[in-house]
């Protein structure tokens, strides 16, 4: 059974979807209040061993961390202060850190890691290396993209996807003729986006999850080389507004 890490937990959207395929997962989360709902949410998975959870903030040392609370949003907590600040945060919880090569020493170097912790995505990148890495990857794209795709260029990785997290399509495909159709139905009918997305035979629900695992999501593969000219010129004609994850695969 192939190992997936859920990096960033949330809800445990994601965390259904991977153990519904059939991986094995280790799923991070900082937050003990969202630790706590996904032991009773999936206990029968915990007790068979599929499932385990790990409540601690990928850090770049093994200390404590301060971890701001964000009252909009539990999932948008993060131990990067500044991402919180509009996010009407409530106050800080200690919890603790742990590095990337501590991880893996713990459960393994994963198949696939996805990675969404609110600003500390960098920390998990740049924790990669030739020798410890998951075939595949997806991060949040934000500043340090550009960075953070050299890294993984640097360690070994050879393909890559930008994908839009709110259609969960890849960047060239993501103003559709269908979806630009689909978009103004849904807007006749009152609503800002659709709820739910069918992608890759089964429905995502759009804005709330990482989508398809990255050899089953939307378009071609690019270089590294392209996928940064490519974002620099969406960035330029403001395509990049949204929220965009990079899907990154070793041949």
């Amino acid at each position: 059974m192939k190992t997936v890490f859920d990096i960033g937990m949330y809800d445990g959207t994601d965390t259904a979807y991977y153990l519904e395929s059939g991986y094995r997962v280790v799923a991070v989360e900082a937050n003990p209040m969202l630790v706590e709902r996904a032991q009773k949410k999936f206990a029968a998975q915990l007790a068979s061993g599929q499932l385990v959870c790990a409540n601690v903030a990928i850090a770049a040392r093994a200390e404590l961390v301060e971890l701001t609370i964000s009252g909009d949003d539990l999932g948008s907590s993060s131990i990067v202060s500044g991402k919180v600040a509009h996010r009407r945060p409530i106050g800080s919880i200690t919890v603790q850190g742990m590095t990337m090569p501590e991880l893996f020493a713990q459960h393994g170097v994963p198949y696939y890691m996805k990675i969404d912790i609110e600003g500390a995505d960098r920390l998990c990148i740049l924790g990669l290396t030739a020798d410890a890495r998951p075939q595949y990857v997806s991060f949040e794209v934000g500043e340090d993209v550009e960075e953070l795709v050299k890294h993984l260029q640097a360690i070994g990785f050879t393909r890559f996807k930008i994908i839009n997290q709110v259609c969960l399509h890849e960047l060239a495909n993501q103003r559709s003729f269908r979806d630009r159709v689909l978009l103004r139905l849904i807007r006749y009918l009152g609503y800002a986006q659709p709820r739910m997305i069918r992608r890759s035979g089964r429905f995502f629900s759009a804005g709330l999850c990482s989508g398809p695992v990255p050899w089953r999501t939307d378009g071609r593969w690019y270089s590294g080389t392209e996928t940064i000219s490519r974002w620099r010129t969406a960035k330029v004609a403001n395509a990049g507004s949204a929220w965009f994850d990079i899907h990154a695969a070793i041949e």
